[in-house]
Formats: structure tokens, sequence, C-alpha cells
């Protein structure tokens, strides 16, 4: 008999052998660290079936900087049965559960790296971050000249660079368009996670960090985990840093999470290797609560949308939406989403829209959406147009 359970510190240590058999992930001291961090900080399910677990899921509390409004967020990992228990449902069931506990605490979106996009897209959630990827030979690195000799460059582990660089990712700007607020717990966990990882942080003439690089060495290619900077001087130091190892590393690889190619920065852009390539889902989860705290670019005189979700029924229905001097009104004035409306899309096209993947115009224009011109060209004018960007993987 199978029973669906929020699991607690008594079930860890069932859930890491679970998580080492379904991912096949040699056990380690360093793994189980990094493991039980997570786990610590998370909201765990499991299905036991006659008291053995067989399947479980973690649920992660984060918040989320979308140009300035911190939403919450819940990143879904760890998704995994034993093979005797795959195939009868139980992924759907932890699903059901968690969306069901993230709808009640006003959770507005859930983020999840896939093994199958087919397969999350059943739950709702839409390709929504793509990641650039950028390979150079070292031979092909630009020659770096700084404009003025002013400040310096320090080499630090992860773990003695985040006193300096935390706040240097939370005000970015690159981090607001729905990237992580990293919890000083997620810095924690990204230590244990990554040994190795190295930070070059630029601190200008007062010894204040103004631009950091997260790097490491594997063999012969040099591999950019990030960058932050804030001006022209931490930019040119931070470059200049970079093709300072051409020596010691044929290769040099950095994914970014702009996903915006932009191979103009060398002087030659052939010779670098942009590829823009699919990296995480979002869902929205709490319909009301995300529209409400919507950072809309205008006024909205009065629009009505017609929302399916097949996950969460209590998003299906006809809403009204305005904005106005007072304020944005996002209402339910019909649960049956086949009554008259403006727009009619589903809670993942809804979702790529609102977060800047894609337009509603696009997506009109390719049968996903249905709605009058004026109708869509109006909202479409009050949205966020910025690609989404993700720094984070869990």
């Amino acid at each position: 008999m199978d029973k669906l359970e929020r699991l607690t510190k008594t079930d860890l240590n069932d859930f890491y052998q679970l998580y080492l058999y379904a991912f096949t992930n040699p056990d380690s001291a360093e793994r189980r660290a990094f493991f039980d961090h997570r786990y610590q900080h998370s909201e765990k399910y499991g299905i036991k079936y006659d008291g053995r677990l067989g399947s479980g899921m973690l649920s992660i509390p984060f918040q989320v900087n979308f140009h300035g409004v911190k939403y919450k967020m819940n990143g879904i990992g760890d998704v995994m049965s034993y093979p005797e228990y795959g195939g009868h449902g139980a992924i759907t069931k932890l699903m059901h559960q968690a969306f069901q506990d993230m709808l009640a605490d006003k959770v507005a979106l859930s983020y999840l790296a896939p093994f199958s996009y087919k397969f999350y897209r059943r739950f709702g959630y839409e390709e929504v971050f793509d990641q650039t990827i950028y390979r150079v030979k070292n031979t092909d690195l630009p020659r770096i000249r700084v404009d003025s000799q002013a400040g310096s460059m320090e080499r630090l582990s992860l773990k003695d660079a985040i006193p300096y660089i935390k706040e240097l990712y939370n005000n970015n700007p690159d981090s607001h368009n729905a990237g992580l607020v990293r919890a000083d717990w997620w810095w924690d966990y990204l230590v244990l996670k990554h040994p190795h990882w190295q930070v070059g942080v630029y601190f200008d003439d007062l010894h204040s960090a103004a631009g950091y690089v997260i790097y490491e060495g594997i063999d012969t290619t040099f591999y950019i985990q990030e960058i932050m900077y804030t001006n022209w001087e931490s930019y040119q130091y931070l470059a200049r840093f970079i093709c300072q190892h051409e020596s010691m590393y044929f290769n040099f690889e950095y994914v970014s999470g702009d996903p915006v190619g932009r191979p103009d920065i060398l002087q030659e852009p052939d010779t670098l290797n942009v590829e823009i390539k699919p990296y995480m889902m979002a869902r929205i989860i709490n319909l009301a609560t995300f529209v409400q705290d919507y950072p809309f670019l205008g006024k909205v005189k009065s629009i009505r949308l017609a929302v399916t979700d097949q996950m969460i029924p209590e998003n299906n229905g006809i809403w009204r939406l305005m904005v106005n001097s007072n304020g944005t009104s996002f209402e339910k004035i019909s649960d049956n989403e086949t009554n008259m409306a403006d727009i009619r899309l589903s809670i993942q096209e809804l979702t790529k829209a609102f977060l800047g993947y894609r337009s509603l115009g696009h997506l009109n224009r390719v049968g996903a959406i249905r709605g009058s011109y004026a109708a869509i060209t109006g909202l479409d004018n009050v949205l966020r147009k910025e690609s989404p960007m993700l720094w984070d993987y869990f």
C-alpha cells in the first residue's frame, strides 16, 4: 500500500540512498555534505510503499527578483523513484501535493531543471530560461589593456569571496530578470557543492568590490561560471584577468545566464563559438498573487483573460485585469474559461509572456493563444520584454 508523506529529518538517509540510486551518483563525503544542506532547507515529499520510501521530491523555497518585485518561488528538484515503483503516477501525486501546498502559501512561481521538457509540460511548466555558451581558443583571446591603473584584482576561494560579492550579485541588473535572490544558506550550499570554484574579485581604489568572476580550471579548459561587473573599469580588469590565463589553458568556456549571444565582444567575432541552449523551465503557481504584484509598465483599461491550467484548477477561469493609478486589480469573474474573453491562453503561454520570454504578439502569430488584436497589443505594451535570466541550478 502506498502513502504520500511530508518527509522529515528521520527520512534523510533513505532519501539520500534513493537519490544515489536514481541518479547513479557515487557516494562521497563531499556529496553527502551538500545534499544534507539542501535537504535541510527544502520541503520534502515522498511516497512510501509498505513503509519503504520508493519515490521522492524536493520543493525548495526561494525568492526571485523580477524587476524589483520579490516573488516567492519554489524550485523543484530530486524528482525520483526506484524503478520498481516507476510508471504508477507517483510523480503526478507528488506534484499535485506540492502545488497545493505552494498555492496555499501564496508561492507565485516554480522553476525546475527538466530531464525531459515534454514530460514536465504535462505539469504546466514551460521553457523560459535559455543559456548562451561561449567557447574560444586561447590563441584567439584579445590583448586587454586597461585604460587606467585604478584598483586591483584578488584571487579568493568562493567561501572567502562571498562577503565581497554577494551584494554585487544581488544589486546587479542581470540578476533582476527572474533570477534568484541568493540567501546566505544558498551561498553556503554553493561552497559545499563546488569546493574547487575560485573567484577573481576586482577592488577599486577604496577597496570596495566592484566586479567578480567565478571560475574553475579543469584539464586544458578554463570554465567561467559567472561574471558580474558594475562599470567599465571593472569590466576591463575582469576581462584582462581572464585573458591572462591564456598560457595555462588551451580552451575557454563561459556558460552565461544571459540568453542573448554577444559575439561582438571580440575584434574577430567569427573566432568565437556561440551556442544558445534551452535551460530551465518555469510555471506560475498562484496566478492571483503573481499578477497582483506584477510590475506593469503602464495602464490597462480592462482586459478579460481566459486561463486554462490542467494541474491547478484554482487558476482556471475568466480573469479581469485593470491597471491604473490606484494599482492593479486582478479578479476572477467566472470559473468557466469558455465564457467571453479578450485573450485565451494556457498557464504556460501566460508564464512565457509575463516573464518576458515570448511576446503575446508572437504567441498569437504561431497559434499558441487567441484573442483580439487590440487586447493582445494593449497587454503586450505593458509587459516586461527583457529576457529572463537564471544563474543558478537546483
